[in-house]
């Protein structure tokens, strides 16, 4: 079954209650039921259609959260084409590799970001989204054969493993049918309630959890496009909200802004996923807002794999593992840390046009994570990552792209990478006699031109006559993409 399949099952069985209250930037909002829900979704369709976009077209989208957002992506996986959510901060190195890899039919992005793909529209379809309206852009004369991909697949999603460049992970309708379930089974929500969603839709985790979840479960979903904390404690009371779901990063920004007279009675549970949460930092929290906290762990090929229950959630942990995952504990050391390897009929099983790395990831039925954990009273720990990835702020950091990055600048001839402490940090070796001050913010400007600005490090001081060190520091302005 499709996942829109059960998407339109749960909408003509809607209650009264909106599907989507979208919060614009001017501070107003706006309200859509579930049968406008599905004439947008419709009036996308045939869009869509209209405009040359058939079933296995690859459609690459740049798209902020919106209901336009899930309307175009249920619309694409409705009419059997393979859309591509994309990172809205991906620059020229990341967006070489995806639209070389993947070869889109169509491009369908926000009028602003037009300019930054414009080297990859050639012979494509693009569709441009301009005030909440939908327009053809460019259309091709000579059609595309479509892309030999199964009707399984629903979509492609790019991830890292530490390679130095994204992968495709193929992401099929079963895996997001599985994954709202479980998390359903975790979170256990009610019809009507409401669900605060601050995460860009176009991860895996606010994709399962922000997109399916509530639509799946008859919940009204409240779309932020900030998560500034002072706009969230208003948001809280004035749309009634009973469970937000983020990073704990966004959980330990609201702790240290709260503010005692601001009424949180509604909150009962924070879902909490794509970063590590200290037991000090659960306890504060769940303390302090008197609320459920519910940390998890998934990743893009398959999400999620563990995740704590209502009720059950025990401190520290990313919870026991979901039904139905085959899991184990692989050359695990004396203190039981070793990779943590899943199976499951209905994870991805590949990458896209990426065979070396399928073979290597995916072993006999087994997917190997690429993460440390051991298992302790049937809940999950989470170690560390084996992989040469990291995570900031909720954001994937493959460290050998960054180091790739870094020696395209000139003169930079070598770069050593590193992440501890929430910190990225890298040590350049640079064959220059020009002043460094100067030099730091050529650096930094060229970098934020070629990658996502969160891989950028910044600047902190210098090592010695050759070799100089940056480093991504810690502070309190919280950014996303």
């Amino acid at each position: 079954m499709k996942i829109t399949d059960k998407v339109f099952q749960s909408l003509y069985t809607w209650g009264d209650h909106p599907a989507y209250i979208e919060l614009l930037p001017d501070n107003s909002c706006v309200y859509t039921s579930a049968g406008q829900l599905k004439e947008r979704i419709n009036e996308s369709r045939n869009f869509l259609k209209k405009s040359g976009i058939e079933k296995n077209y690859i459609v690459a989208f740049f798209l902020g959260n919106s209901v336009d957002f899930v309307s175009i992506f249920l619309a694409l996986m409705d009419i059997g084409a393979k859309p591509i959510p994309m990172n809205l901060a991906y620059r020229k190195i990341e967006l070489d590799e995806i639209f070389s890899n993947s070869g889109p039919h169509a491009v369908i992005t926000e009028e602003p970001f037009l300019p930054l793909i414009m080297p990859y529209i050639e012979r494509k379809i693009v569709i441009i989204r301009s005030n909440g309206k939908l327009t053809l852009h460019q259309s091709v004369k000579n059609k595309q054969a479509p892309a030999e991909i199964d009707d399984s697949i629903a979509s492609i999603n790019y991830t890292y493993r530490g390679y130095g460049y994204p992968l495709g992970a193929m992401v099929p309708h079963s895996q997001y049918l599985m994954g709202a379930e479980v998390l359903e089974k975790g979170l256990k929500p009610k019809p009507g309630e409401n669900m605060l969603a601050v995460l860009p839709l176009y991860y895996i985790f606010p994709m399962i959890g922000c997109l399916f979840v509530p639509l799946l479960n008859q919940m009204t979903s409240i779309l932020s496009q900030t998560v500034n904390p002072l706009k969230l404690f208003k948001y809280i009371p004035q749309y009634k909200i009973n469970i937000i779901t983020a990073i704990p990063e966004i959980y330990e920004l609201l702790f240290n802004c709260r503010d005692q007279s601001t009424d949180l009675s509604s909150l009962k549970s924070f879902v909490s996923g794509g970063s590590t949460l200290t037991k000090e930092n659960y306890h504060a929290i769940k303390e302090a807002f008197n609320v459920e906290l519910l940390h998890g762990y998934g990743l893009t090929e398959f999400a999620p794999v563990s995740r704590n229950i209502r009720g059950q959630a025990k401190a520290g942990t990313i919870g026991p593992f979901c039904d139905g995952i085959e899991y184990k504990i692989s050359s695990a050391d004396i203190k039981g840390h070793g990779e943590i390897l899943i199976k499951n009929p209905n994870m991805a099983k590949s990458y896209y046009r990426r065979n070396k790395e399928t073979q290597e990831a995916f072993k006999d039925g087994w997917f190997k994570t690429g993460d440390i954990g051991r298992m302790e009273d049937d809940h999950l720990f989470f170690i560390k990552e084996k992989k040469n990835t990291r995570k900031l702020k909720g954001n994937m950091i493959d460290l050998e792209e960054v180091k790739k990055a870094i020696l395209l600048y000139p003169n930079i001839t070598d770069a050593i990478i590193d992440f501890k402490e929430n910190t990225l940090s890298a040590g350049i070796k640079i064959d220059t006699h020009k002043d460094m001050k100067d030099e730091y913010i050529k650096i930094k400007k060229f970098l934020s031109e070629i990658i996502a600005i969160y891989k950028v490090p910044k600047l902190t001081m210098s090592a010695n006559d050759s070799w100089h060190l940056f480093c991504f520091l810690k502070g309190t302005e919280m950014q996303f993409f």
